[in-house]
């Protein structure tokens, strides 16, 4: 199977993990998914997907520590755009079912709604783990236009 994305990211920035540049990163996200002309909308949805994942590396595979490293790479296609995050720490412990919301808001429960938040928002979300490294994989496809 032909990928859409090529195998070398047009972007990659390193950040240390620290809080105080999430916002650094969102405008960052926004920025480029605007360029590959998605919906001022739609780019911010990307933008908060990636803020959630950025966040719970930091809070859960970092424990709040600050001086790690977390990578980022941005992927761009025609059809798309990808965003590699990728760090060291504890794997990420995921629910394969979906998460139920009424429910969470119902019982007042804080906490998981990050990825349930980031697979609402994005057509992928997949993590992996290789030899001590994770990789969080999201990508957003640019739906078909139908001729008017």
């Amino acid at each position: 199977m032909l990928t859409m994305f090529s195998q070398k990211p047009e972007l990659s920035i390193s950040i240390p993990s620290k809080t105080e540049l999430l916002k650094m990163v969102v405008d960052l996200t926004d920025h480029i998914a605007t360029l590959n002309q998605f919906s001022t909308a739609e780019s911010r949805k990307i933008a908060l997907a990636v803020d959630e994942a950025i966040t719970n590396v930091i809070k859960h595979s970092y424990k709040n520590a600050i001086d790690k490293d977390i990578k980022l790479e941005f992927y761009s296609s025609s059809e798309g755009l990808k965003v590699k995050i990728i760090f060291t720490g504890v794997p990420p412990v995921l629910e394969r079912v979906g998460v139920n919301l009424s429910r969470m808001i119902k019982a007042k429960s804080k906490g998981g709604l990050g990825v349930e938040l980031m697979r609402r928002i994005m057509d992928s979300v997949e993590y992996t783990t290789t030899e001590n490294l994770n990789t969080c994989e999201m990508i957003k496809w640019k739906k078909k236009r139908s001729a008017v």
